[in-house]
């Protein structure tokens, strides 16, 4: 029984870092897949490399966790209609507990692949539906210690859409289910489990100006839940480690053309607050800029 209560303990001191994965990450995934210029099918394809810095800090705890990396992003467009996206990324990943350092390693974010249809609604309207598929790129650590990537194969689904509002002004709007299966995975004693982060699903609902070739903005909200986490054999009170977190974001673009080249500058930085847990929630910030170009 102590066991179970210091696992429990250390679970909610890490979670849900443990689930912490950029290429997972909404917000990310709807900026950087837009088209950079208009003529997208004379470009097809699409090359982003991304770095970013995320922290985050217990509210109630003395625990904070800092991820510093990179990200890249690949997308092809084919068939006037259809699009592949593929996205990895690698952080070092530093945690202290009252100060002290307790987590200090690099380690690879799934890979994750995505494969999509664009739809056209009324006159200038557009719809996409995506299916997701996330490969691991190491075991599960999450009865362990903190870590980047989730460690687990991910199977999921998306729908945003896109509808301009008035002159150079978009609506935007996005929701995403993501579920990932259990695996084999050891605690801190040593004693095995198979399991799983359960789900994590997304709404998003932004607004950006719409003008190409030149200066842009977009402002948004990112909600995500992660529930039905789950071990077996049971660990108790597991569930009291879902999440739920609301965030805001802004991003600022800018487009541009060399020759045959359309190129894309972001900058991006995001705040987030966890409405559950709210004894043990985190507060967080997380920065990133890219350097798209579509050829």
């Amino acid at each position: 029984m102590k066991k179970h209560i210091f696992l429990l303990v250390l679970l909610l001191s890490h979670m849900p870092i443990s689930t912490v994965s950029v290429v997972y990450n909404f917000r990310i995934a709807q900026v950087t897949r837009k088209p950079i210029a208009l003529e997208s099918n004379k470009r097809p394809n699409s090359f982003a490399p991304l770095i970013f810095d995320f922290f985050q800090k217990t509210r109630c705890l003395d625990i904070a966790e800092n991820y510093a990396g990179g990200l890249l992003t690949y997308t092809r467009n084919f068939a006037k209609y259809y699009y592949l996206r593929t996205d990895f990324a690698v952080a070092h990943v530093d945690q202290k507990i009252e100060h002290v350092n307790n987590v200090n390693v690099t380690e690879t974010d799934d890979i994750l692949f995505t494969f999509g249809r664009n739809f056209t609604v009324g006159q200038h309207s557009k719809m996409t539906l995506s299916g997701m598929f996330g490969i691991p790129t190491h075991r599960v650590h999450t009865l362990q210690r903190v870590g980047f990537g989730t460690g687990l194969v991910g199977i999921g689904g998306q729908l945003d859409g896109l509808s301009p509002l008035g002159q150079h002004i978009d609506f935007l709007w996005g929701t995403r289910y993501n579920y990932f299966i259990p695996a084999k995975t050891c605690d801190a004693f040593g004693n095995s489990y198979k399991f799983t982060v359960g789900s994590i699903a997304d709404v998003l609902v932004a607004f950006q100006t719409s003008r190409q070739l030149s200066h842009g903005v977009e402002v948004g909200y990112d909600g995500r839940w992660g529930f039905g986490i789950k071990a077996c054999p049971v660990i108790p009170d597991l569930s009291l480690l879902n999440y739920m977190r609301n965030n805001v974001y802004v991003v600022y673009k800018y487009t541009f053309l060399t020759e045959r080249v359309a190129h894309r500058l972001l900058f991006t930085i995001s705040y987030g607050r966890d409405a559950k847990p709210k004894l043990h929630g985190y507060n967080a910030v997380m920065v990133w800029g890219s350097w798209g170009i579509a050829f």
